[in-house]
């Protein structure tokens, strides 16, 4: 996924280096993903009849990889693009069909710690975009500093989109194990409202407006532990049925 938004981010054209870069980084994610389907093979025993799943990623493609012709043509090795093997990977059956409920357990148990992470990173990015509004942006005094500002602001914003790609492969993923479906209903998608800052984020004055009901991942799993080092600016109070993060 990575390498997939760097590619998006070149744009149609690059330069020679920078394509001499992608290749290399292409050649040296083909060998990795060659090293670990070896592995994956002796453990999950695939056999030639069996089915994958064509997974619904649109949201994912649009967020972390482009169509780039110049890039994508014969020549270029595309293992970004590679479907890996793994448990979520296969059809619906074929887990049991092959026996692979153990080895799907496992896979569901790191894709749960996945979310975590991912959920953990996107509120740490949005809470930072909103205190870098607001003791940034707000207090800029030329158009240098403004424009350094709002980079950063920008900066945050597309570490929370990563973090929202990474998290909705991870839940696809779990929805495709259909291991602990109770847990998989607590998943909702991440939409772009949900990562605008809320005026209630970034001014303590403004209480009972209509942004004041965060979004649901604020509320998710180990939301309000503040003791991260990047954390120490802030502080969560607790209101019944949100948490609310306010600048100290």
């Amino acid at each position: 996924m990575l390498l997939q938004r760097h590619v998006t981010s070149l744009g149609s054209t690059c330069s020679v280096a920078q394509k001499n870069e992608l290749l290399d980084r292409r050649r040296k994610l083909e060998a990795r993903i060659t090293t670990y389907e070896n592995r994956i093979s002796v453990i999950m025993k695939l056999d030639d009849d069996t089915q994958w799943s064509i997974a619904d990623i649109g949201p994912q493609v649009a967020e972390s990889s482009d169509d780039l012709p110049e890039l994508d043509s014969e020549e270029w090795l595309i293992p970004e693009k590679e479907q890996i093997t793994l448990p979520s990977a296969l059809a619906a059956g074929e887990i049991e069909r092959l026996s692979l409920e153990s080895i799907a357990m496992i896979e569901a148990e790191l894709r749960k710690g996945q979310v975590t992470d991912t959920l953990e990173g996107l509120r740490l990015a949005l809470s930072e975009k909103s205190l870098c509004f607001r003791t940034q942006v707000r207090n800029a005094n030329s158009q240098r500093t403004t424009h350094k500002a709002w980079d950063n602001v920008h900066k945050f914003d597309a570490e929370a989109r990563k973090c929202r790609a990474t998290y909705r492969q991870a839940r696809g993923a779990l929805q495709r194990l259909l291991i602990d479906p109770a847990y998989v209903a607590t998943l909702h998608d991440i939409t772009d409202e949900d990562l605008k800052v809320a005026g209630d984020l970034t001014d303590e004055r403004r209480f009972g407006q209509r942004s004041d009901s965060l979004p649901w991942f604020w509320r998710f799993g180990d939301a309000v532990d503040s003791s991260g080092p990047r954390m120490q600016e802030c502080t969560y109070s607790y209101w019944p049925g949100a948490v609310w993060l306010t600048d100290l």
